[in-house]
């Protein structure tokens, strides 16, 4: 089970979906190869990175490079060489940023979809 703490005052409410719960528990799994404090401060950056960047202001990042619009992408690194992007769409009907995928970047890109 993943647990991300984000806060409670945002504008936007937040889904995630099926895929992009997989690649994030699939990402909490390779963090139990590391000490425990590097795991806890990365999960620690990804709540406040999707509470801060992507939930206050969502539009503020570009549509995502592989898909274009309506779809998009936020970069998040761990470390120097694994970086894996958080796709998302944005529903103003119901004020809600829906999170599509966790992607490593890693992948072939031709692997990606949504």
């Amino acid at each position: 089970m993943v647990i991300l703490t984000l806060s409670q005052d945002m504008t936007y409410r937040i889904e995630i979906a099926p895929s992009a719960r997989r690649e994030i528990e699939a990402f909490v799994k390779h963090l139990r190869g590391f000490d425990t404090a590097i795991a806890e401060e990365q999960l620690a950056r990804l709540s406040f990175e999707i509470g801060t960047y992507i939930l206050a202001t969502p539009r503020l990042w570009n549509y995502f490079f592989i898909s274009g619009a309506p779809y998009h992408g936020y970069l998040f690194r761990f470390g120097q060489k694994q970086h894996y992007w958080i796709v998302y769409f944005i529903n103003e009907d119901t004020d809600t940023v829906n999170i599509l995928r966790f992607w490593n970047t890693n992948k072939n890109p031709d692997t990606f979809g949504l």
